[in-house]
């Protein structure tokens, strides 16, 4: 039997404590199922045994570990971003263009940073729910064909000045650069309206979890478009200090064709997202028979709720919200509507 020694210089017997039959040890607590089980990133503890979801995620976790983070990937896309919008901005010869090089690198940055952000996002949506790819590249086409549409339509939208250009080949290349960053989060954006426009399964609490992550989800690849809109327009302001002289209203043009192809991406997503908060709210929260003592409270507490799905806003305030520049910008094209029409 084993024995331990004591500071006296004697000896004792360890006692092994054996297993009770009558009083088993604890399991742990398995992760949620269902479409919260999906985003249970705090579990450590995993059983072999477990399919589905959970280890599909553990999977992935181990195959990360074992090669780069995101946080690489990330830094990755971003440099060559940079690369190409330097390179992009390079191409020309004027002597004075410093300041084009260095908004176009931060572009190219942006748009790399937009398109490692997308392909996480991306990744995170197809461990909730079954993708129809189909459908997202149906989205993803749409994007490329407005985008490319108004792009190339410039020079008729756009009214003539003698001497100016209103399309240049690094204008196209840059404003491509732009479009293959947001392509990810297109189709992100495409496979969250999937999710949301399914019952969503587990308990209440669950589907209001997996509501408001979807819902901070769709607001972070706003915000990451957003600045690629603004990062548009000031490569835009920027390179009419360089090489051929541009049409002044080119500036205001590229920020509403960017902010129009964002709304594409966006805009469905939010309507469906907030109709599956609406049906939550309606079914879990309404108000038909509460007690008369306890309507304001419940009243105020459906308010909140209503707040936090964003179900107190319209598609365009949340575009507003998201797109900082994107007053401006309507305001810019209907003063260049205006002049043309003179």
């Amino acid at each position: 039997m084993p024995v331990e020694p004591m500071p006296t210089g004697e000896y004792r017997v360890i006692q092994q404590r054996q297993p009770d039959p009558q009083h088993p040890a604890p399991v742990p607590a398995s992760p949620a199922g269902g479409l919260v089980g999906a985003f249970d990133y705090a579990e450590h503890e995993r059983h072999a045994g477990q399919g589905g979801v959970v280890a599909a995620a553990a999977a992935a976790q181990a195959r990360e570990a074992s090669t780069w983070s995101i946080g690489d990937f990330r830094l990755l896309t971003m440099l060559i971003g940079m690369a190409v919008g330097s390179g992009i901005a390079l191409t020309n010869d004027d002597k004075d263009k410093m300041i084009f090089v260095v908004v176009a690198a931060l572009l190219g940055a942006a748009s790399g940073e937009a398109f490692g952000f997308g392909l996480s996002r991306w990744a995170e949506v197809r461990a909730m729910h079954r993708i129809v790819k189909r459908r997202v590249w149906f989205a993803v086409l749409t994007v490329l064909v407005v985008a490319g549409g108004l792009m190339f339509t410039t020079p008729l939208l756009l009214p003539e000045l003698e001497g100016a250009e209103s399309l240049t080949e690094r204008g196209i290349a840059i404003s491509l650069l732009a479009i293959v960053g947001g392509l990810p989060s297109a189709a992100t954006l495409a496979a969250v309206k999937q999710v949301a426009a399914d019952p969503l399964p587990g308990t209440p609490g669950q589907q209001l979890d997996a509501l408001l992550r979807l819902r901070r989800m769709c607001a972070r690849m706003l915000s990451q478009l957003g600045i690629l809109v603004l990062l548009v327009m000031g490569v835009n302001a920027a390179a009419r200090t360089v090489g051929d002289e541009l049409n002044p209203g080119v500036v205001i043009f590229s920020g509403v064709v960017a902010s129009f192809v964002v709304g594409t991406m966006y805009a469905p997503t939010a309507a469906t997202l907030r109709r599956r908060g609406q049906l939550y709210v309606e079914r879990h929260f309404s108000l038909d028979q509460v007690p008369v003592g306890e309507l304001i409270e419940a009243a105020e507490n459906k308010g909140k709720l209503e707040k936090l799905l964003s179900l107190d806003q319209t598609t365009f305030g949340e575009l507003k919200a998201g797109l900082v520049v994107l007053s401006p910008v309507v305001a810019g094209a209907v003063a260049l509507m205006i002049q043309n029409m003179k």
